[in-house]
């Protein structure tokens, strides 16, 4: 859970008559992350791929082929095939879909050519539809040169002032001309049209008015439409018919092509075969014991070492491996699980540093929560959440799915026994004017419901609503502070860790320990800081001043000798990070503001009107209340991984690790049997 699977580096040999077998049941082992074999190891080649890797390539061409055609793409279908049928059936099946399909997409394709084609000539001939000339007009003169284009301004003035003999055609709009003028005093009249704007148009080939030849592209096209529409629909019953077999085939080959292929990241020989690869730890005998029984002697497997995390320095110096190498495999169950993707957004883990999943998993949706803080809001997230759980399938929705779903427990229970209130309001009177209660509305409905205060629970009492996000800003964003603190103080730990694991106990006393340090000082002289100048208390060099200001010495030292200088200047970003955990405070209390605006017009000033004004009111109620559920979402997510990401990670988190990717076979649209 703390840290990624350990693993262990393995090596694997055997008879080339057992390459196929053993690819087998490597994937079906699901658990063989293969090492490139380098080409430069003396007296080995490249592998070469399985005799079936050529047939099943050309195969996989021609399916795709008809899968384009078909604009068959990834899609859900309701039954899978197995993946016999498709090998006994595929060459026939395929031979009846290209034989069906072929004519209809060449149809489809010149239809689409015809109709791009049409196109293009009416786009070329718009310009000339508010021209008065018919094509042929515009050219074939001895004596005369023609000018066709487009201008900014209308160049008739200029043009009269200059030359003598011309005739000019405008359009309507006076964007487009003609003009006609004499050989001898064709360079003037260009100069002018340029200082006007002109820009050159070719003029189409053709004969007639290019009103009527238009109209005679638009009968064309709306021919070619319905032919289009014809062979469309032809080919949307062939897609269809054929979907769940095309998408299972092109599939089931990708897999024969994925196996036949795998040698080539293997070592070889003429008579045998050699593969490096990393395991999990833990699955070593399973490993040996299937290759034992699905083999038996014709195949040797040697552990070649089990990899500790110790630095790239260490490593090398031990003649180990560099951890940076290893695959990282994330050690997670699945609630925790559902948070990986937001790790492997910026970056995979280092085999030889803490899994930051599980620290993601506890105060991303915590965070999240506390800046929402409602009953109301948090039980349509956590709704909304399991709902997107379950249908969801890209790990981008589910991320989403996932917070929405943990931050909404969280911010039901911060709703009801931290702050009390439900959609902007609180259950029981609060004692502040003007706020509007839920035991004040029910009774203005006639309802004489009182909202209890606390829970009574014979033993204990539990409070519901200790503070109010609007009157209690102060103690707040106290407790942000202290939030703040906790949670850099938890990443500096795990930073020490790191380091401790990687290096030793001296080198993250000095890199990690010295901000611990820092941080515990600042908090000590700043609660000192807090008495007298807030509080008003007389300045006394007491122990907790002392003791602070002691840390931040001996942290700082400490932190010269591990980092130089810039340690000294990174100290004001350590409390900027603290002071960026306000955030949290200043969310929830957005968030009150705006449902307290909404609250007040709805309910306070629109209902009490009576009869349709109290369906505006309700209509008010539910538009705000939905936008303010929409920005919580938006604004509580991007500040709770921020800070995360910003804040948190920059602690203890390098990343950079390369993610375990063990040989493995995913049927969609396939199974086995």
């Amino acid at each position: 859970m703390l840290l990624p699977e350990s693993m262990t580096k393995i090596f694997i040999a055997g008879s080339k008559e057992q390459l196929e077998r053993t690819i087998g049941l490597l994937y079906d082992l699901e658990s063989i992350h293969l090492v490139d074999f380098s080409s430069e190891e003396e007296g080995m080649s490249l592998g070469t791929p399985l005799r079936q890797a050529s047939s099943a390539s050309q195969k996989l061409l021609k399916l795709r082929a008809v899968q384009k055609d078909l604009e068959i793409e990834d899609e859900v279908v309701e039954e899978k095939v197995t993946a016999e049928r498709i090998r006994k059936e595929f060459d026939e099946a395929l031979a009846a879909l290209q034989m069906e399909t072929a004519g209809v997409a060449d149809s489809k394709n010149k239809i689409q050519q015809g109709l791009s084609e049409l196109d293009s000539k009416k786009k070329d001939l718009e310009p000339f539809m508010g021209l008065p000339l018919d094509l042929d007009l515009y050219g074939g003169y001895e004596s005369i040169t023609v000018f066709v284009g487009s201008v900014r301004a209308d160049p008739e003035g200029v043009l009269r002032e200059s030359l003598e003999n011309f005739e000019l055609f405008k359009s309507a709009d006076v964007k487009h001309v003609a003009l006609f003028v004499e050989n001898k005093e064709a360079a003037e009249a260009q100069r002018l049209l340029i200082q006007n704007g002109y820009s050159e148009i070719s003029v189409p080939e053709g004969e007639g008015n290019p009103a009527d030849i238009i109209k005679g592209i638009e009968k064309e096209e709306a021919e070619l439409g319905v032919k289009f529409e014809e062979v469309s629909g032809t080919l949307e019953k062939l897609r269809e018919k054929h979907l769940s077999f095309v998408l299972a085939a092109e599939e089931e080959l990708s897999i024969e092509v994925e196996k036949a292929e795998t040698p080539l990241r293997f070592g070889a020989t003429d008579h045998a075969f050699v593969i490096d690869a990393w395991v999990p730890t833990k699955k070593i005998k399973i490993i040996e014991k299937s290759l034992k029984d699905g083999i038996g002697d014709d195949i040797h497997l040697e552990v070649l070492m089990e990899q500790d995390r110790k630095g790239a320095e260490e490593a090398e110096h031990k003649g180990e491996e560099d951890p940076d190498d290893v695959p990282v495999d994330f050690n997670n169950g699945k609630s925790v699980g559902r948070f990986q993707f937001l790790i492997e957004l910026i970056s995979m883990p280092k085999y030889n540093e803490a899994d930051p999943t599980w620290l993601v998993s506890i105060f991303f949706p915590l965070f999240f929560g506390f800046m929402v803080g409602d009953v109301g809001y948090g039980i349509s997230f956590l709704i909304l959440g399991w709902l997107g759980l379950k249908r969801c399938t890209s790990p981008e929705w589910r991320t989403i799915a996932t917070m929405l779903f943990y931050g909404g427990i969280w911010a039901t229970l911060i709703g009801l026994f931290f702050f009390g209130e439900a959609l902007g309001m609180h259950f029981a009177p609060t004692g502040h004017e003007g706020d509007i209660t839920w035991t004040a509305l029910f009774h203005q409905m006639g309802i004489e419901f009182e909202f209890p205060h606390h829970i009574d629970l014979g033993l204990t009492t539990i409070p519901l609503g200790i503070y109010s996000k609007l009157h209690d800003v102060k103690i707040l964003l106290y407790i942000s502070l202290w939030i703040g603190v906790a949670h850099l103080f938890v990443g500096f730990v795990m930073g020490a860790a790191n380091v401790a694991m990687r290096h030793g106990a001296k080198e993250a006393l000095f890199e990690k320990g010295s901000w611990l340090l820092i941080l515990v000082g600042g908090v000590m002289f700043g609660l000192e800081m807090i008495n007298i100048l807030i509080f008003g208390q007389d300045f006394v060099l007491g122990p907790i001043f002392i003791g602070g200001i002691a840390l931040i010495i001996v942290g700082t030292i400490l932190a010269v000798k591990a980092e130089g200088g810039t340690a000294i200047l990174e100290l004001p970003e350590l409390m900027s990070n603290i002071f960026s955990y306000t955030r949290l405070t200043a969310i929830g209390m957005s968030k009150a503001g705006m449902a307290l605006a909404f609250n007040t017009i709805a309910i306070v000033l629109i209902a009490p009107g009576g009869g349709i004004m109290i369906v505006f009111a309700l209509l008010i109620f539910i538009i705000g209340h939905l936008m303010i559920f929409i920005l919580a979402i938006l604004s509580a997510g991007l500040h709770g991984i921020r800070l995360q990401y910003v804040e948190f990670f920059t602690k203890f988190f390098e990343g950079g690790g390369s993610k375990f990717n063990p040989l493995k076979i995913v049927r969609k649209y396939t199974t086995e049997v």
